[in-house]
């Protein structure tokens, strides 16, 4: 079950990477950033893996696409902050349902939101954090979008796998 359990991970990790790395727009005035569809695997990633597991995804994942992307500054930030995205959604969709997972997925996007904006204010400054959150804010209502269009989809492969009841087990 081990083995089953750190594949499953590795799986959405990979998903994760390559969603965010090969589907990104550019944010022409930002430090740097990008806006991807990454998000919606993270959320889903939380859905069909739980807590944990899906914070090891999600983290692994969009921090690789960054290094690999050459925005080494924000590869420590994404680490965190899609970490406690995918262990957010992971958490709240331990209940069943579309709208445990809705609270989920915009939790986590605000996570996100709130995540890159401290960081940039810290690391950049206030001017630039601010015109990278309305990107930012772009990038949650399409991944929280999409996010909730393919549930149906995610919550038939998590009762088709019996990934559910292995999630709660292990949280």
């Amino acid at each position: 079950m081990k083995v089953q359990k750190l594949t499953s991970a590795a799986l959405v990790a990979a998903f994760i990477f390559v969603v965010t790395y090969i589907v990104k727009i550019p944010m022409p005035i930002s430090s740097g950033g990008y806006i991807n569809l990454g998000d919606t695997i993270i959320y889903l990633g939380g859905l069909l893996l739980g807590g944990w597991r899906g914070a090891a995804a999600a983290a692994v994942g969009s921090a690789l696409s960054d290094v690999l992307l050459g925005y080494f500054i924000y590869a420590p930030a994404t680490f965190v902050i899609k970490g406690l995205m995918g262990l957010v959604c992971g958490l709240i969709t331990r209940r069943e349902g579309f709208a445990p997972f809705a609270v989920a997925s915009s939790l986590a996007g605000v996570i996100m939101l709130a995540g890159y904006f401290l960081f940039e204010t810290l690391f950049f400054n206030i001017n630039q954090a601010s015109a990278s959150a309305f990107f930012n804010v772009a990038q949650l209502i399409a991944g929280v979008g999409v996010a909730l269009a393919l549930y149906p989809a995610a919550a038939r492969i998590d009762r088709s796998f019996d990934l559910r009841e292995t999630r709660r087990k292990n949280l």
